[in-house]
């Protein structure tokens, strides 16, 4: 059995450091126990009493049970302690939540060395430290309070050198539609590290896509072999921090991370298949279409439609920048158009409908047509016209169909949505589009994605 189960899927917890007072780990008792798990739980703090109805033990070693898993949340000083006891208890799976390392510099490294040299006599593997766990959304399981949203299942699994990065994300993501499958923070990666994560979930049937943030590594050449092994099964998107002098000093300061040289980082990325995001919102984009959508198909032919001529000029740039071409709208498709279309509309691809009113029938035309392998769509309306239809009783369903039953006419293509505009608007929208359609930010986004679903 993988090592990693014991840390997704324990069948007991220990908590060691659990706490009736305010502080980093209080909240943790309360969440397991909403969330099912406190029952499954041993806590642990040399006070003893009860937190949440569940005795308190004052030792590891009075825990009357076998441990799967153990959380550490004391301070740094009485980590090593912890893992001994642990060890000795026979426990091969701990999680350090706690901080107080190598992000300190030379005294802490030297603690962090000599907790993983106790652990590595006990044959126990470590996360950590300096992070807050995991999440399994499938069994709704975390080592760290999280909220309600975060846990509807998805495909995207993510990997997170900062454990308070991965848990904004889990905060954030869902608010854009993005649904998880299961998170590993790694801290200061004083043991498991992205390799061992990326070999665990290339091997998960939850996981389509796995995101990565990144400030350093450990051993280069381990990493580049995991990374080749999981993209002949998986998306891997990665965001790499510390690309800059600014940056790396940073990243040394946060998790005592080295960053390396950012163009080696850029070669081994490329070599291994995966795929670089430039920014935090270009990962989330890029796993928002390749959780959702099918690969370009038997070609690189692309079908534009804007209500924006400078937005079509713009995806057209991108598309090209990207290796991909623009569709020949077939016969059919230019004599739907040119029906309806006022005599000023030119139509070709990009299709600019402007204001004329048929971006609805334009879209509906273009899902029939069979020369684009895949779609980009951008609806921009200023608000203010919005605001006044909406007044009416107009939406977006009104104005530009619905694309739910437009996609099912070619559900083997992959179809992607630019939102732009006030938040009103671009939440109707995806109320609109659905989950089928992939919902991006811009023009490069969703070009790029596209490049990646052709590779």
């Amino acid at each position: 059995m993988n090592i990693l189960k014991k840390f997704f899927e324990p069948t007991t917890l220990a908590l060691v450091g659990a706490t009736r007072t305010p502080g980093f780990g209080y909240g943790i008792p309360k969440f397991l126990k909403r969330r099912g798990w406190l029952d499954k739980t041993f806590l642990v703090n040399p006070k003893g009493g009860e937190i949440e109805g569940r005795k308190v033990y004052k030792s590891i070693a009075a825990i009357p049970a076998e441990i799967d898993l153990a959380v550490i949340i004391v301070p740094a000083s009485a980590v090593k302690q912890a893992v001994i006891d642990l060890g000795r208890k026979g426990v091969k799976a701990a999680i350090i939540e706690s901080a107080g390392f190598a992000e300190l510099g030379d005294g802490g490294r030297r603690l962090q060395e000599e907790v993983l040299a106790a652990a590595k006599e006990y044959g126990m593997r470590l996360l950590g430290p300096n992070c807050v766990g995991v999440v399994n959304t499938e069994n709704k399981f975390a080592t760290i309070e999280v909220m309600d949203p975060a846990f509807n299942p998805g495909r995207v699994a993510i990997i997170a050198q900062s454990g308070v990065f991965g848990n904004i994300l889990l905060d954030h993501l869902p608010e854009v539609g993005l649904k998880i499958s299961k998170v590993a923070t790694l801290g200061n990666k004083i043991d498991l590290d992205e390799a061992d994560f990326l070999d665990y979930f290339s091997e998960d049937d939850q996981t389509r896509v796995i995101l990565i943030y990144q400030e350093g590594v450990k051993d280069g050449r381990r990493l580049l072999s995991a990374l080749k092994k999981s993209c002949e099964k998986k998306w891997v998107v990665i965001l790499k921090s510390g690309s800059t002098p600014l940056g790396s000093k940073a990243t040394l300061s946060h998790t005592g991370s080295l960053s390396g040289e950012d163009a080696i980082y850029d070669g081994a990325f490329r070599q291994a298949g995966a795929v670089r995001a430039n920014s935090l919102e270009e990962m989330i984009d890029l796993a928002q279409v390749l959780s959702t959508q099918p690969r370009l198909g038997r070609g690189k032919k692309v079908g534009v439609v804007t209500s924006s001529g400078s937005l079509g000029a713009l995806t057209a740039d991108a598309l090209f920048r990207e290796g991909l071409e623009l569709a020949e709208w077939s016969e059919a498709t230019l004599d739907k158009i040119r029906r309806l279309a006022p005599g000023y509309l030119n139509v070709k691809n990009p299709l600019d409908t402007g204001p004329s009113g048929i971006f609805k029938d334009a879209v509906e035309a273009v899902f029939e047509d069979p020369n684009p392998d895949g779609f980009i769509f951008i609806p921009v309306v200023p608000f203010a016209a919005v605001s006044l239809w909406k007044d009416l009783g107009f939406n977006a369903l009104t104005w530009l169909g619905d694309w739910k039953v437009f996609r099912q006419k070619a559900k083997h293509k992959p179809a992607i949505a630019v939102l732009l505009g006030a938040k009103e608007w671009t939440e109707d929208l995806k109320s609109m589009v659905g989950e089928e359609i992939a919902c991006v930010s811009s023009p490069e986004n969703a070009a790029k994605a596209l490049a990646c679903l052709m590779r």
